[in-house]
C-alpha cells in the first residue's frame, strides 16, 4: 500500500518565496496547495484505503536547473502533505506519525520534466 502524487510547486510556496510575498498571496498559494493534495491524493487513493497511523514519506524533487534548499523543498509540499492529512490518506503529519521523512534530488534533462514526487506508504519496523 503506497500512494504517489506528483507536482509542480509554486516557487511562492518556498521558504524565501513565502518570506518575499504579502500574506493574502502566500496564503492562496498554500490554500491552492493544500487543495490540490486533497485532490491528487483522494484521485489516487483505492477503495479500501485505511489511514496510515505510521508513515515514512519520501519527496523527490526533479529539476533541470538548480535543486531546492532542502528547507525551501520542505516549505514548498508542506501544503501538499497537509492535504493529504485532510483526505485521511495520513492520520497527521507529526513526528509520532511520520517516522521517516527522506528529502532527495535528481537531474533531468528538460525543464518540461521538472517536479516533485510525493510518496507515503506504511512505515515498516525493521528492528
Amino acid at each position: 500500500m503506497e500512494l504517489t502524487i506528483e507536482t509542480q510547486p509554486d516557487a511562492g510556496l518556498s521558504k524565501n518565496g513565502l518570506k518575499r510575498a504579502h500574506w493574502r498571496t502566500s496564503e492562496v498559494l498554500t490554500r491552492e496547495a493544500r487543495e490540490q493534495g486533497y485532490i491528487l491524493g483522494r484521485m489516487e487513493v483505492e477503495d479500501g484505503w485505511e489511514t496510515l497511523e505510521r508513515a515514512e514519506i519520501n519527496v523527490v524533487h526533479y529539476y533541470s536547473n538548480r535543486p531546492m534548499d532542502y528547507d525551501g523543498l520542505a516549505c514548498s509540499v508542506a501544503p501538499y502533505i497537509d492535504g493529504l492529512v485532510d483526505a485521511e490518506i495520513l492520520a497527521d503529519d507529526d513526528p509520532s506519525h511520520v517516522i521517516r521523512y527522506d528529502m532527495r534530488h535528481v537531474k533531468v534533462a528538460h525543464r518540461w520534466e521538472a517536479k516533485v514526487a510525493i510518496t507515503i506508504k506504511p512505515y515498516a519496523d525493521k528492528g
